[in-house]
């Protein structure tokens, strides 16, 4: 968990500066509060997703882990396989990109 918190605020602010350098180019403040709060959402939203993806495959892991009798990594990564590992992404980046864009 705190490794995926801190990658969270790490993108946001580099999502943020992002945006400031290259698609709103002006002084912050000479943005409404509106656009401002928008960018912010947009910001966290971006963070949310990058988080998600970066997070998933080792969650996926774990929760699989905690089923009785699920074996070692090894094995249930063998199991899963590269592409089960993702299962299940989409829904994960909808709730956590809107999760981590409400938050701020």
């Amino acid at each position: 968990q705190i490794p995926y918190t801190m990658a969270k605020f790490y993108f946001f602010e580099k999502v943020v500066e992002a945006f400031y350098t290259h698609v709103f180019t002006k002084e912050k403040n000479s943005y409404s509060k509106p656009t401002q709060l928008g960018i912010t959402f947009a910001s966290g939203y971006i963070a949310g997703v990058i988080c998600a993806i970066v997070s998933h495959p080792a969650d996926t892991v774990v929760s699989v882990m905690g089923k009785p009798g699920a074996g070692s990594i090894g094995q249930i990564l063998a199991e899963l396989g590269p592409v089960g590992v993702w299962g299940g992404l989409i829904p994960r980046i909808i709730m956590i990109g809107t999760l981590t864009g409400l938050q701020w």
